[in-house]
């Protein structure tokens, strides 16, 4: 059986999200400051979409692709996530009412 040859479109495939930006303060020991909404759990401002991707990296490289749901994952690796976050973030619960 012949593998396909794929015809060369110029285009370069995306690369792995590494988010230098965010790992440059955590080697000087900084926090990203994030907002987080006390009444619906959901983080809001300027550093939501690097709060984002973090969690979306994080996830990623720490949990099996096979766990179907947040709820089948070990309380081990739930503490090891939380403190990973701790580590890049300052999570400041506001109030914030926006309507």
């Amino acid at each position: 059986m012949e593998t396909p040859i794929r015809p060369q479109s110029g285009q370069a495939n995306r690369g792995p999200t590494r988010l230098k930006r965010l790992s440059l303060r955590r080697v000087a020991s900084e926090k990203t400051p994030v907002d987080i909404n006390v009444n619906t759990g959901v983080a809001y401002g300027p550093n939501v979409e690097t709060f984002s991707n973090y969690l979306g990296v994080v996830s990623h490289e720490r949990l099996s692709i096979l766990i179907n749901s947040w709820e089948d994952v070990s309380e081990v690796d739930r503490n090891m996530l939380w403190e990973d976050v701790r580590v890049s973030f300052t999570l400041l619960s506001l109030s914030y009412n926006a309507f």
